[in-house]
C-alpha cells in the first residue's frame, strides 16, 4: 500500500481500487468531511430587508444612479449633486430661494451632534452632505424650512430659552404655509407634489420636533398624516430606499410609540414576521459557558415570540461589542434595519401583569435596554420617562413574588434586571415614582448571582446582554458602590 504523505499538516489519502483503507486513513477522510459540513453549515446568512424581504441588504447603493429609484411609483425631485468649494456650497446649483450659506450653516449645526443618530462606535460613520435628507434639503424650499426650524428650535431648547426664536418662527410659518398649499392642490387634484418624498421629509421633521418639544399630541397628528400617504404610495415598501425615506418613517413611528406608550401604526399585528431577524444568520459567533445553560432554561419557557426578540437583542449585544473592539462596523443601513425589526416586534407584544407577569417584565426591560442602543435622545432629561417608570413598577412586583417564593427568573437573569435598572440614564434625572418603592442593588443580588468581582459580573451581565462602550462605566460604579453598601 502507498504509503501515506503529510505536507503542512494536510493529509493526503492514497488508495487504489484494489486496496482497503486503513483505520487511520479512514478516520481521516471522516474529520475532513466532517468539517466540509459545518462549514456549510456555520455559513452566514445573507441579510434582507425586514420591512421588505425581497430587497437584499447587500445591494450596492452605487449601482442606483442619483435621481432614480428601484421604485416604480417614487415620486422624486432631481437631485442636483452638492458641490463643496472650500468647504462651502458657493458652486451647488440651488432652486431660488435657497441661499449656499443657509445650506452650510445647517450642514454645520447638524454635524456637530457627535452622536447623532448613530453610533459611530458600532456603525460607519457618515457626513451630514452624504445622508438622505440631504438630496430633498437643497431641492425643496418647504423642506428647506422645515428643517431650519428644527435646528433652530433645538438650538432655542439648547439655550435654556421657554420661547421660539423669531428666526425659528419664519422658518415654521414658512413651512406651514408651503406644506397647506401642497395639501390644497391636492384636494382639487391639481398636483400631486404631497405624495412627494420631500414632502414626506417634511411632515417627519415637524414630528420629530413637536416630540423632542414634548408636544405628543401634535406629533402623533403628523403622523396620523404621514401614514395616509404612505398608504397613498401603496405602503410602506413601496417607499424608496436609496434616500433612506422608508427607514426614516419608520423611526418617527417607533419613537413617538415609545415616547407615548401607544402602538405604531405603520405596522399591524398580522403584518409583523415573528421570527429571529439576527440571531440565526450566523453574524456573529458567541460562547457563554457558565450561563449558558441556566439562561437557555429560561428563555425556553418565554413566550415564543418574546423569546426571538431575547435572542436578537442578545446577538445585537454581542455584535456591537465586537464592532467597538475591531473595524467590522455596521452599515447604517444594517443598524437601521436591525432596531426598526426589534422594536415593532416589543412594542406590539403585551402581556398580563397579573396572570403572566415574567414575560411583561421581559418585554419591557429589553425596551429600556434598546432605548440605550436605538433612537437615543441624549439632548432630553428623561425622554423615555413613561417606559422607566412602567419598567420599576413590573420590577419591584417582580421582586415582591419572587421574596414570596414563586418560581421567578433565576438569579443570573435578576442580577441583569436589577443592574439595567440602575444603568438606564433617566434614572439618573427621574425625581419621583409613583410606585414608591426604592428598588436597591445591594449585596443580596451579587451574592446570589455567586460574582465577587466586576470581571466576574461583566460575565455574567455579557451572556445575557451588555455593551461595553454604552453600560461598562456606569455598571461598574454601580456595582462598586453596591459593595460598600
Amino acid at each position: 500500500m502507498a504509503q501515506t504523505q503529510y505536507t503542512a499538516g494536510l493529509r493526503f489519502i492514497l488508495k487504489t481500487s484494489d486496496q482497503q483503507i486503513s483505520e487511520e486513513d479512514r478516520k481521516g477522510a471522516v474529520s475532513h468531511a466532517s468539517k466540509a459540513r459545518w462549514k456549510v453549515r456555520r455559513k452566514a446568512r445573507s441579510m434582507r430587508s425586514w420591512i421588505d424581504p425581497d430587497r437584499s441588504l447587500q445591494e450596492e447603493k452605487s449601482a442606483i444612479p442619483p435621481g432614480a429609484s428601484k421604485r416604480s411609483n417614487t415620486i422624486r425631485l432631481p437631485s442636483p449633486r452638492p458641490t463643496m468649494i472650500d468647504e462651502t456650497f458657493s458652486a451647488t446649483e440651488l432652486p431660488p430661494g435657497i441661499e449656499p450659506g443657509m445650506i452650510q450653516e445647517l450642514v454645520k449645526l447638524i454635524n456637530m451632534d457627535k452622536v447623532g443618530i448613530y453610533p459611530y462606535e458600532i456603525c460607519l460613520q457618515v457626513h451630514p452632505v452624504q445622508r438622505g435628507w440631504f438630496p430633498y434639503m437643497i431641492n425643496d424650499l418647504c423642506c428647506l424650512h422645515s428643517m431650519m426650524f428644527s435646528v433652530r428650535a433645538f438650538v432655542d431648547g439648547m439655550s435654556n430659552s421657554n420661547r421660539t426664536s423669531p428666526l425659528a418662527a419664519f422658518h415654521y410659518d414658512q413651512t406651514l404655509r408651503l406644506l397647506q398649499a401642497r395639501i390644497d392642490a391636492f384636494e382639487r387634484g391639481l398636483c400631486d407634489e404631497v405624495c412627494r418624498d420631500s414632502t414626506i421629509m417634511v411632515i417627519i421633521t415637524l414630528a420629530t420636533a413637536a416630540e423632542i418639544g414634548n408636544d405628543l399630541t401634535t406629533a402623533r397628528i403628523h403622523l396620523d398624516g404621514l401614514r395616509r400617504i404612505v398608504n397613498l404610495r401603496g405602503g410602506l415598501r413601496q417607499l424608496d430606499t436609496h434616500t433612506n425615506v422608508q427607514v426614516k418613517v419608520c423611526r418617527a413611528d417607533l419613537s413617538l410609540a415609545l415616547r407615548s406608550g401607544l402602538l405604531p401604526s405603520l405596522f399591524l399585528h398580522d403584518e409583523i414576521d415573528w421570527d429571529c431577524y439576527i440571531a440565526d444568520r450566523g453574524l456573529v459567533r458567541c460562547r457563554h459557558i457558565r450561563y449558558e445553560p441556566t439562561i437557555r432554561a429560561f428563555t425556553d419557557n418565554l413566550d415564543p415570540k418574546l423569546r426571538n426578540c431575547w435572542k436578537d437583542v442578545h446577538a445585537f449585544s454581542c455584535l456591537s461589542n465586537l464592532a467597538y473592539q475591531t473595524d467590522r462596523k455596521m452599515s447604517p443601513e444594517m443598524y437601521n434595519e436591525m432596531m426598526i425589526a426589534i422594536l415593532y416586534r416589543l412594542t406590539h407584544l403585551s402581556f398580563n401583569e397579573e396572570k403572566d407577569l415574567p414575560n411583561e417584565v421581559i418585554r419591557v426591560a429589553l425596551l429600556v435596554f434598546c432605548t440605550t442602543l436605538f433612537l437615543i435622545r441624549c439632548y432630553l432629561d428623561h425622554p423615555y420617562e413613561r417606559l422607566i417608570e412602567l419598567y420599576k413598577v413590573t420590577l419591584v412586583r417582580l421582586c415582591q413574588c419572587r421574596s414570596e417564593g414563586e418560581h421567578l427568573p433565576p438569579k443570573p437573569v435578576m442580577f441583569w434586571l436589577v443592574m439595567l435598572y440602575h444603568v438606564v440614564p433617566e434614572q439618573e434625572t427621574t425625581s419621583s415614582s409613583s410606585s414608591g418603592t426604592a428598588l436597591y442593588f445591594d449585596k443580596e443580588y451579587y451574592s446570589q448571582a455567586e460574582v465577587d468581582t466586576w470581571e466576574e459580573a461583566l460575565t455574567l451581565l455579557k451572556s445575557i446582554m451588555w455593551i461595553d462602550f454604552v453600560h461598562g462605566n456606569r455598571g461598574r460604579e454601580i456595582f462598586e458602590d453596591s459593595r460598600t453598601r
